[in-house]
């Protein structure tokens, strides 16, 4: 008997274009393959950077719509955990927002669903401080860390941690920003997936990442394209939003 998990598959930013995929996992041999498809779930979904390093002071607040793709590097073993499904890429698209608070902090959090796949769902939460608020003369500098879970994947619990320093300095309506960091992802499979014939086993998929992006500002509306490069993966994504 075939068991089979949803999870998340995310073909291109235009409407119309995003599909689920159903893993198989009655194979044998499967775990070398798991754990090449994790480090793409990983990349995929970590917490993105979408925001420069500058302290949104106690009276900052931003919300904002995402959407994010990231190119599998990793094909070969998607088909083998998918009977032979062509999966190009992963990705999210979600709401996140946050708010300032004092002493150069901030807090932010995001919700994102996978479009196509019912019921799986990504949560996130991060703290960010501000070691250099920034300035007309200063650029800001910022130390994150964040957290990334995930629900509605049966038999299969995922989950990430990721810290990074960023650097930004704005320049009129343009506030472009620079960062690094570092990912620690965990996929813990459960129940029949953790059986023969599959007998997959947690999988750790820790990764550099280095990142960029860009704050376009017109009064209260803002947008933010921002690239992202996790291990061997490229990871792309649009933030839409309102920052008071």
């Amino acid at each position: 008997m075939h068991r089979k998990i949803l999870v998340v598959s995310l073909l291109a930013f235009a409407p119309g274009v995003f599909a689920d995929v159903d893993f198989d996992v009655d194979c044998t041999n499967c775990q070398p393959a798991f754990e090449d498809v994790v480090e793409d779930i990983g990349a995929a979904l970590n917490y993105k950077v979408l925001a420069p390093a500058e302290a949104g002071g106690i009276t900052g607040f931003g919300v904002g719509a995402f959407v994010n793709y990231t190119p599998v590097e990793n094909e070969a073993a998607w088909r083998t955990l998918t009977n032979g499904e062509k999966v190009d890429a992963v990705g999210m698209a979600g709401l996140v927002a946050s708010k300032g608070l004092p002493l150069g902090i901030d807090v932010g959090a995001f919700y994102a669903t996978v479009p196509g796949a019912s019921g799986v769902k990504f949560y996130g939460a991060e703290l960010r401080y501000a070691l250099l608020e920034g300035g007309v003369a200063q650029p800001a500098l910022a130390v994150r860390g964040a957290y990334t879970t995930a629900s509605g994947i049966d038999d299969f619990d995922y989950e990430a941690w990721s810290a990074d320093v960023s650097l930004s300095k704005g320049f009129a309506f343009v506030t472009p920003y620079v960062g690094a960091g570092y990912v620690w992802a965990t996929a813990t499979p459960s129940g029949a997936l953790t059986q023969a014939p599959a007998n997959l086993r947690k999988v750790d998929a820790d990764n550099e990442r280095v990142f960029a992006g860009v704050r376009l500002s017109l009064g209260l509306l803002e947008m933010t394209p921002a690239y992202e490069r996790q291990g061997d993966h490229n990871s792309y994504t649009l933030r839409l939003g309102l920052s008071f």
